[in-house]
């Protein structure tokens, strides 16, 4: 029968380390070892071996405003773009995350279902399908997204109480090839009493 047992090294020493394992009886040993870390989004600049050469679908995110007043709005405005040349997806999806004490104005993003259903069906064009609100984000349905078409859309957040925080991290993914994906950076916002 088979026994998993897992050991966890939260001191090690930074820089190369050597595990040995060793056993002893009957049978084989299958073992695997892995490793994970946090580095914060402003330090990631200071390691580029870390980051991609290019993500295989670029999303930008950008806030019109990073500091507002209780009530206001923020215009966000979202790009798509699938940089691999001849790429194209059926569905991309792309998970934008709201900022903590912001509602969503879906009256924006309803805007945009209904004039991709005015298109003419057999323009080869991205379309803006559908979208879905969880509590911490927006879930956006674009059907057809190709290289060399990258796509644009904007909405707005209203911002419901005072505070100072760091938006999500937004991504965008081909539906049926989650490798094939990039992410936004968070960015911080400040709203204040009026």
């Amino acid at each position: 029968f088979d026994v998993v047992q897992m050991v966890t090294y939260d001191d090690i020493n930074l820089g190369d380390n050597v595990v040995s394992i060793d056993w002893q009886g009957e049978g084989n040993l299958m073992y695997q070892v892995t490793n994970s870390f946090y580095l914060p989004w402003e330090v990631l600049s200071t390691y580029p071996q870390l980051v991609e050469p290019q993500e295989l679908v670029s999303i930008d995110v950008t806030y019109d405003r990073t500091e507002l007043v209780v009530d206001d709005s923020v215009t966000v405005d979202v790009t798509v773009t699938l940089n691999e040349e001849g790429a194209r997806t059926d569905w991309a999806l792309i998970d934008l995350g709201i900022p903590p004490g912001f509602a969503v104005n879906t009256e924006d993003l309803t805007t945009l279902v209904e004039a991709s259903k005015q298109r003419d069906p057999n323009a080869d064009v991205t379309t803006f399908e559908r979208f879905e609100l969880t509590g911490r984000q927006v879930l956006v349905y674009l059907g057809n997204l190709q290289h060399g078409q990258p796509f644009s859309f904007s909405y707005r957040l209203t911002a419901k109480f005072p505070l100072r925080a760091q938006t999500p991290a937004s991504n965008a993914y081909d539906y049926y090839n989650p490798d094939v994906s990039g992410e936004a950076q968070p960015q911080e916002i400040v709203v204040v009493e009026g």
